[in-house]
């Protein structure tokens, strides 16, 4: 069995993620921000799954830090980075300020790396493991009203791509996944 460690645990794919995991028998920290506030409802629920919930904030260095730190400390080793704590947008491109692509790509992109960033030498000092970096089908496709998200999403895969190109050689695997429409908040979050 692995251990793995999950941001954006909270719903949508996280939530379905976390909990099928630690369904087949892996030892899955779930991670989400506020998890004692409007995230106690999504905390209590991973709980009650048996998954190990930890408060991270992908956009802060020093809550990454700490986060993969604690798991470390926690666990024999870690197996697998599921990089699925993510942000959307709609709207005329135009409309967005730099500021809000900001926001974006701190969460999308930046905190895709800080969490990977932490995790990394771990994982190529054990000669295994695996990164994964949820994307989406719009990390390959242009569609009007998505350009800010399209955009974080096209250089998330990058980042992964070059991650996997420097990391291969130590044992560690690196994967995008690229979901399509599927029920889940997104929508409702955007």
């Amino acid at each position: 069995m692995a251990t793995v460690l999950l941001t954006g645990a909270g719903g949508g794919f996280g939530l379905r993620t976390a909990t099928a995991l630690r369904a087949a028998g892996h030892t899955v920290y779930g991670t989400l921000r506020d998890v004692d506030g409007r995230n106690a409802g999504a905390a209590a629920a991973l709980r009650a799954a048996g998954v190990r919930v930890l408060a991270m904030d992908v956009t802060d260095d020093a809550s990454v830090e700490r986060t993969v730190a604690a798991v470390l400390a926690d666990a024999p080793a870690l197996d697998a980075v599921i990089n699925n704590a993510g942000v959307g947008t709609i709207g005329v491109q135009e409309a967005f300020t730099a500021g809000d692509l900001q926001r974006l790509f701190d969460v999308n992109v930046f905190g895709a790396h800080r969490v990977t960033r932490a995790a990394a030498p771990h994982l190529r000092a054990r000669g295994a493991g695996l990164v994964l970096f949820v994307s989406s089908l719009l990390g390959r496709l242009a569609v009007p009203f998505y350009g800010p998200y399209n955009a974080s999403k096209w250089a998330l895969e990058a980042l992964a791509e070059n991650y996997s190109l420097e990391l291969a050689s130590f044992g560690v695997d690196v994967a995008i996944v690229e979901p399509g429409g599927y029920p889940t908040t997104f929508i409702a979050n955007l």
